[in-house]
């Protein structure tokens, strides 16, 4: 199944044909529409002042410089 994205781009009354006047200007394209994946990313900060990101929120994390294990905390 291929999904479908309709443009629809209003014609100033000078540029609009006579067979289109009666469509009040309006053309109508097609196109094929795409995917796209989002992923969300937490953005890690330790007291040691390395930073780096986690795709998914934990409660505890090692900072990859000084290896200390710290408590997450979110705002």
């Amino acid at each position: 199944m291929t999904a479908v994205k309709e443009n629809i781009v209003e014609l100033p009354p000078q540029q609009a044909s006579p067979r289109k006047r009666d469509q009040a200007g309006i053309e109508v394209q097609e196109e094929e529409l795409g995917q796209i994946t989002a992923q969300r990313m937490y953005r890690m900060r330790c007291e040691c002042g390395r930073p780096w990101f986690e795709l998914e929120p934990k409660r505890l994390v090692q900072c990859p410089k000084c290896r200390r294990l710290n408590l997450v905390s979110m705002p």
